[in-house]
């Protein structure tokens, strides 16, 4: 399988937003992958305000035609959704015959103050969601998660229990906690679970003060980093193995010798 991640920077006009994204996704049609994978919010990130899209948007209309007409799946980071009168911060996978087969509402929502001042409360925005999600993607499970999703890892160990050897995390984790976390956090899922990890983050200053780390990852069940963005706008794409996640549960199996101490 061969996957494409897309690094981009996002600010609070979903027209310039929407546009940036199309250029991307043709831009990587060249490197010829099965599986494209967009960052979290990738057509609006605010810290201020907020938009409100259904599903039957025309953005959403616009990407599923592009997965159709390029035979390939498509995974829409997050988008704010609004379904039942809430709004949940909403992944969207996309098949190549361009049907949405799978959607994950991000169930932890990024609600933190650091020392230095900084604060995000996406609870006055966001419903949490609260069921895990899995698809199949060439055949192999894929299990969702989002940005601060990453810091819980009951939730990585549940989602491989149950098969998955791909997981996604679309993110637009902060420079602040990306500077200080983002690798060591991505590597320790991936290693404790025997499964590849796919992570597009945004990248760059975004719109009101608020600045996302980059350094999309792409890692593998043994730890091994594939391919890592640089600090800029960017696409990195890799081969997946996929017989390596039976090789790293088989060499090290943590998912049968796990117990639960609830």
């Amino acid at each position: 399988m061969k996957v494409a991640l897309i690094q981009i920077t996002v600010g609070s006009n979903f027209d310039e937003n929407f546009e940036k994204s199309k250029k991307f996704l043709n831009d990587s049609l060249a490197l010829n992958p099965d599986f494209i994978l967009l960052p979290e919010c990738f057509l609006f990130l605010s810290n201020k305000s907020k938009i409100s899209l259904d599903m039957h948007h025309f953005s959403i209309e616009y990407f599923k035609e592009f997965s159709k007409i390029n035979k390939l799946h498509l995974l829409l980071g997050s988008l704010p959704i609004t379904e039942n009168d809430k709004l949940y911060n909403r992944s969207i996978l996309i098949n190549p015959e361009g049907h949405i087969v799978s959607i994950y509402d991000k169930i932890h929502m990024f609600d933190i103050i650091l020392k230095n001042g900084e604060s995000y409360k996406e609870s006055d925005f966001y419903t949490s969601g609260s069921e895990l999600k899995m698809t199949t993607v060439l055949g192999q499970s894929i299990g969702h998660s989002i940005c601060y999703d990453l810091r819980y890892p009951k939730l990585y160990r549940a989602l491989a229990k149950k098969g998955a050897g791909i997981i996604v995390i679309p993110s637009a984790f902060t420079y602040t906690t990306g500077k200080a976390h983002w690798h060591s956090l991505i590597k320790a899922r991936a290693i404790e679970n025997g499964v590849f990890i796919l992570a597009p983050n945004q990248w760059g200053v975004n719109n009101e003060n608020r600045s996302t780390y980059g350094h999309s990852l792409i890692v593998d069940p043994w730890g091994e980093i594939l391919a890592e963005a640089d600090d800029s706008e960017m696409i990195i794409t890799s081969e997946l193995y996929l017989n390596k996640v039976q090789e790293c549960q088989n060499a090290i199996p943590v998912l049968n010798h796990d117990r639960n101490f609830d």
